[in-house]
């Protein structure tokens, strides 16, 4: 199963990433899978992320104004990856796009697929977000949250979690307690945790990542169950360790 079926991805549409635990992976993954449908693909930020180069993208436009970037894109014919963003920081990443723009741009349909990390996090295995974030545009259709099935079990501290203090004032715990099934889902379930500023109308698909081995993947499983009575449609497992990044889709 392609990675863009068990997501629910329908063509027109504009997908945000949250979370942790491989949200850029993912991204690229459901990008060069649209292209290779045929279709014309935006892939940016509400934040930033890292550079994308080829084979990550076919063109990278650096633009300061929507329509600027409208005109640009116009004459590319599909199928393409299209990557854009305001300009390009010390830190070599790719700074975002305002939440506007993108909303502007999916309401037009240019673009067959609108792609958009919406988030950051450290390269860290689960977030729970701080004051302002994430960045989800208003009219996105989907919103993909991830984490790493490797949090498991791993103590509540910032080795393991981004924002890992907002995780324990948020399940009132200290950072000698460990991140259990139970408490994902209180943190999944809480209106200032994992799904805060999700469109009240985007539909909710949840990715439990690096499931690498089969015991991971029960782990996934067992999780999965349990997150499909939060309000989430479908729970995707994956990994990015072999060819088939899905492992198994709940729903």
């Amino acid at each position: 199963m392609q990675l863009t079926e068990a997501v629910d991805f329908r063509r027109g549409e504009m997908a945000a990433l949250i979370g942790a635990g491989g949200k850029t992976t993912t991204l690229f993954r459901l990008a060069q899978e649209l292209r290779h449908q045929g279709n014309k693909v935006l892939v940016t930020t509400t934040t930033k992320m890292f550079k994308p180069n080829k084979p990550h993208v076919d063109r990278l436009f650096l633009v300061d104004e929507i329509a600027a970037l409208s005109a640009a894109c116009a004459a590319i014919p599909a199928p393409v990856i299209i990557g854009a963003g305001m300009g390009i920081n010390d830190e070599g990443k790719l700074l975002g796009m305002p939440a506007a723009w993108l909303d502007e741009l999916n309401h037009a349909k240019q673009f067959d697929a609108i792609l958009v990390e919406a988030d950051g996090a450290a390269s860290r295995l689960f977030k729970v977000p701080g004051d302002g974030e994430p960045v989800i545009p208003a009219r996105c259709q989907l919103t993909i949250w991830l984490m790493a099935i490797g949090v498991l079990n791993k103590p509540l501290d910032a080795a393991w979690i981004h924002r890992a203090e907002r995780a324990r004032s948020l399940l009132a715990l200290d950072e000698k307690e460990s991140m259990t099934e139970e408490r994902i889902v209180q943190l999944v379930k809480h209106p200032a945790g994992c799904w805060k500023g999700t469109p009240a109308a985007s539909r909710r698909v949840a990715v439990i990542n690096q499931a690498d081995s089969p015991q991971q993947v029960d782990d996934a499983r067992r999780l999965a169950q349990k997150l499909l009575g939060c309000g989430i449609e479908r729970t995707v497992i994956t990994s990015y360790a072999g060819s088939e990044p899905v492992k198994e889709l709940l729903r």
